[in-house]
């Protein structure tokens, strides 16, 4: 008997890290992989178990996939324990699309699975049954990326065909789980963001926590997510309906681009759809051999995800040891980085017209350690062209991209769009270069007997 379940993902592809709703619970891994060419466990009784109980900390899969080359993966922090700098990662210098590269593609893959395997043990645990997966995916490219045809290579790399998806739980323990995606669409980076501002995932208005269910269960001592907004402009008590509406030019600063698309209630204005290569990722990249100047007895090499774990680290109780060396050798870098952000942001609010804009909204990972460098110089031109600055707290910071693409993934828009290309010439298109390659598989196996 075969486990089928229907699952939506939201899917935010970040250059380091991996943000992605599937089936209403969040996963967020390093957006790495590394290929190996043998199990790494060694004992079922122990392995599964542990593996079981954290099936993404311990993500080891085989994938047969028209997507991507068939191999054994170690997936995000397994793989980034395992193999350390030998991994592959998303290159965020140059003007390569994620759409190109592996990795969006074979994490997004393992993760499902993944996800299917945790939901299917939660109902049974004995995880004898074959499982598939019917899809609905919303993802997004970063604005200069998201052109027509980068958009279609990665809707179709995903709709087209099915994917089998091996995860090993121990030595001679798997479950293999079938996928097939029955859309994807594709938007550009930060421009779903208007929904998680808004909405939380029960479709009440947002204060604090977007996993509605979890409010006030994880951290009582969340703060609301718009109380220093509207402490600093004198708004009283607000809620997401403030951002109904509004004009918003959004600053997205990720690892590898800034995106400045701007919305208009929520629709985006694709006349004004811009962004740069800057970022942290680029900061990061530059400070690392400057790191092991300064620790050479530390590190023999370091991989962009795990310089940012250090970074990250400043917010935590247990602080990286070589915590200021990092950070030592990443803010001039982060500096300059934030200041073509900067620039580029003035350049847009003058391009746009200041009288067209309601709000700028700032968020990402990178405006968590950007913030010392570019909030007082953003806010000083925010007010000299009476604008407000909604500079989003560190905690809901990064994942705004994820739950937006979750709701919108969710929403009528979506379903509508959805039966719109389902009757399309691309789809059509589609299915017939789907049909010849299974007829072409046929009539191989038959030469074969």
């Amino acid at each position: 008997m075969t486990k089928k379940y229907t699952m939506s993902v939201g899917n935010d592809i970040g250059n380091s890290e991996a943000d992605v709703y599937i089936d209403g619970k969040l996963v967020r891994q390093p957006n790495v992989f590394s290929s190996i060419g043998q199990l790494p466990w060694k004992d079922d009784d122990i392995d599964v178990q542990k593996n079981l109980k954290n099936i993404f900390d311990n993500l080891v899969v085989s994938i047969i996939s028209p997507a991507v080359p068939t191999g054994m993966y170690t997936i995000g922090n397994h793989a980034l324990k395992t193999n350390g700098e030998n991994v592959t990662s998303l290159y965020v210098k140059g003007n390569g699309s994620k759409a190109d590269q592996l990795v969006p593609y074979i994490n997004t893959l393992a993760l499902i699975a993944a996800r299917a395997v945790q939901k299917a043990y939660s109902e049974n645990d004995n995880l004898n049954e074959a499982i598939e997966v019917e899809a609905d995916m919303a993802a997004a490219l970063p604005v200069k990326q998201c052109s027509p045809t980068n958009t279609m290579k990665l809707r179709q790399k995903f709709m087209l065909g099915s994917h089998l998806v091996t995860v090993h739980l121990g030595l001679t323990k798997s479950v293999t789980v079938k996928i097939q995606f029955h859309y994807v669409h594709v938007l550009q980076e930060g421009t779903a963001v208007v929904f998680a501002l808004q909405m939380n995932s029960n479709g009440d208005w947002r204060t604090t926590s977007y996993n509605a269910d979890e409010v006030e269960t994880e951290d009582t001592n969340l703060p609301g997510m718009f109380d220093k907004f509207a402490e600093l402009y004198k708004l009283g008590e607000i809620d997401g309906s403030y951002f109904e509406g509004k004009n918003i030019m959004h600053i997205d600063m990720g690892d590898g681009t800034a995106d400045t698309p701007l919305t208009r209630g929520d629709a985006v204005d694709n006349d004004f759809g811009d962004g740069i290569n800057s970022g942290v990722g680029h900061a990061i990249t530059a400070a690392i051999p400057d790191l092991l100047t300064l620790a050479p007895h530390a590190f023999n090499s370091i991989t962009r995800q795990q310089y940012s774990e250090i970074l990250k680290s400043q917010r935590s109780n247990k602080k990286h040891k070589f915590l200021n060396e990092a950070l030592q050798a990443f803010n001039p870098h982060c500096d300059n980085q934030a200041n073509q952000i900067l620039h580029h942001s003035n350049d847009q609010i003058l391009k746009i017209g200041a009288n067209d804009i309601d709000i700028v909204v700032a968020y990402g990972g990178g405006s968590i350690l950007m913030e010392p460098t570019i909030y007082n110089k953003l806010k000083a031109i925010c007010d000299n062209t009476r604008i407000q600055l909604f500079y989003v707290p560190a905690e809901y910071a990064v994942t705004l991209n994820g739950e937006g693409l979750d709701y919108f993934v969710k929403s009528p828009i979506y379903e509508a769009l959805k039966m719109k290309f389902l009757s399309s010439p691309e789809y059509v298109s589609m299915k017939k270069v789907e049909e010849n390659k299974k007829s072409t598989v046929k009539q191989a196996a038959s030469t074969k007997e």
